[in-house]
Parts: structure tokens; sequence; C-alpha cells
């Protein structure tokens, strides 16, 4: 359970060596400090709430479970006031995550002491070896009473959470590609079936093909401003003899499938002609086309032998499937 206490400021001057403690009740200058208790200042994770005080220990294992529910990336920020021996407070902010974030605040302290280790041979004038608070904060964190061998246990601990949570996420993505790869390979299967089965007029040019556009919400992004549509349905409307871009030809075979045949009423369909570069050509969409909605347009076989493999797979009307 959390309790209260009162917090008190406490401030010291620069230790002198790695093994001098002048924070020790005790005043010896070789003993370290232990830390006795954790105060929540704030924290983004759930699992520890503003304002409660808990033991040192107890502390540190709710946050390695905090650190371990961020094992993918990302990491819950958390500033604490640690209470050692003696009344000496140190507050900081720790993020508790995985992937070389922070499990608590004994880790949080030997990665400052690592990185700066590191530095000492690369970059000697760095702030850690040259600013005043820079050399007070490692002195500090050199006298604090820690466990090596607790914050090693961590890090393994979390260095499997991480490397399970990977191969589950790579088991995943395998399982959807092989998936994908099913319903392509059987999209295939069913075109050529479809293609194999059509009758295309000797005389036909062309085809005339409706389809039903809706927005995929899945596939959409709406944060990074990508919009993805996707045609749920395809109809076969007729065949033409011919390859002119005719608007009451278009209208006319609307009248072959009930779905579509509403678009014949040029008060209720919109034509559209954008044969340039980059265009779609001429097709007719139902009135407020926006990327969604009914679009007819001309398939055209080009003198293509053949034909069938040029028409989408699609529903068949009376007038293309006899």
């Amino acid at each position: 359970m959390s309790q209260s206490c009162p917090l008190h400021t406490h401030s010291t001057k620069v230790a002198k060596a790695s093994n001098v403690s002048p924070l020790h009740p005790s005043g010896s200058t070789t003993m370290k400090v232990a830390p006795l208790s954790v105060f929540v200042n704030w924290s983004e994770s759930t699992r520890l709430q503003e304002g409660e005080e808990l033991e040192f220990d107890a502390f540190e294992a709710i946050a390695l479970n905090a650190a371990l529910d961020n094992p993918l990336g990302g990491y819950d920020k958390t500033e604490v006031t640690v209470k050692f021996e003696g009344g000496h407070e140190h507050r900081c902010r720790i993020d508790l995550g995985c992937g070389g974030n922070e499990a608590g605040f004994a880790d949080h302290c030997f990665r400052i002491l690592e990185y700066a280790q590191s530095l000492k041979a690369s970059e000697p004038h760095h702030w850690y070896f040259t600013n005043p608070q820079g050399k007070e904060l490692i002195a500090l964190l050199k006298s604090y009473r820690l466990s090596r061998q607790k914050v090693a246990s961590m890090r393994q601990v979390i260095f499997e959470k991480v490397r399970l949570a990977k191969e589950h996420q790579d088991a995943e993505k395998q399982a959807k590609l092989a998936q994908q790869k099913a319903a392509h390979d059987l999209c295939i299967q069913q075109q050529k079936e479809f293609q194999d089965s059509l009758c295309v007029p000797e005389w036909a040019q062309s085809v005339i093909v409706a389809r039903f556009t809706e927005y995929d919400e899945v596939q959409s992004d709406p944060y990074a401003d990508y919009h993805q549509c996707s045609t749920t349905r395809t109809i076969i409307l007729a065949w033409s003899k011919h390859q002119r871009r005719l608007f009451p030809e278009l209208r006319k075979a609307c009248l072959n499938h009930e779905d579509t045949a509403f678009l014949h009423d040029k008060t209720q369909s919109e034509e559209h002609r954008e044969n340039y570069s980059m265009g779609k050509g001429s097709y007719l969409t139902n009135k407020g086309y926006c990327r969604c909605g009914w679009e007819v347009q001309k398939v055209f076989f080009w003198g293509n032998t053949n034909k069938a493999a040029l028409v989408p797979m699609g529903e068949l009307t009376h007038s293309t499937c006899s």
C-alpha cells in the first residue's frame, strides 16, 4: 500500500572520489547511501499512480513491469523523487521501456554512468567532465548503493521479452504475407477460370464495364493523408463493335443491369472527359462522384487476339453471357 511521507530538501557537495559518500548518515566517507522509497510525481504508465509512495524494491518491480509493457518500442515517461538514507532526495525523469530505455531508477543511474564512461576516451570535454553540475551528477550517482546484479537481471528479462515479442511479430507478419499470397493466388486462379469461360464475340473491339468503388477504411491512414479506395463490384455490361467514346452507348449499356440502370438518366449521372496524359479517359459516373461510387467505362481490346484476357472478372449480364 502506498504511503505519504514528508519531502525533504537536501544539498550536497561534490564527492572527491567514486567510493566517497558525504551523504551517509554516519558521516562515513567510504559507505554509500541506500535508497529507501520512491515518490511518484507523475507517470504515463497506468501501473503507477501520481502521488503514491512505494518502498524502493516495490517500485523497481512495478517499473520493470511498466517497461515490459513496451517491448516493441515506445516508453512511459515517469518523474519520481527517490528518498535515501539521511534525508537525501533525488528527483529525475525515467523512461520506462525496452530497447535501450530504462527499467527503473537503478537502471537509469547505471545507464548514465555507463554512458559517461564510454565518453571518457572519445569526448573528454563532454559536459559530464567539464561542467560542475555534470561532475556533481556523476559523483552523486556513484555514491548510491545500487545493485548491478539486479539491474543485469532486469535487463536480461527485458532482452527475453523483446526477443519473444519480435519473434511473435515476425510470425504474425509471415502469416499475414502467406494469407495475402494465398488470396492473391486464388484471385489469379478465379480470374483465369472466369476468362476461360467467356465467349467474346469476334466482332467485339471493346467491352463496357461498370465498377463500384468504396472507401477502404482498413487500408487508409487519414493521419498520414493517405486515402485508399477499393473496387467491390464489377459488372460486364455489354460488348461494343467499335472503340469510339460515346456516352449514349455507355448510358444504353447501363440498362442491362438493375443496379446501373439509373445512370441512363442524365439527371442522375455525370460525364467525364479526361482524354489527356494521366487522365482516365471518358467515363460515366453517378452524381457527386469523387473516387467512390459507380463508374462506367470502355475497356479496349486494341486488336489483341486474346480478348478475354483483357476483360476484368465480374458479373455478367444477359447481353454478355450469351
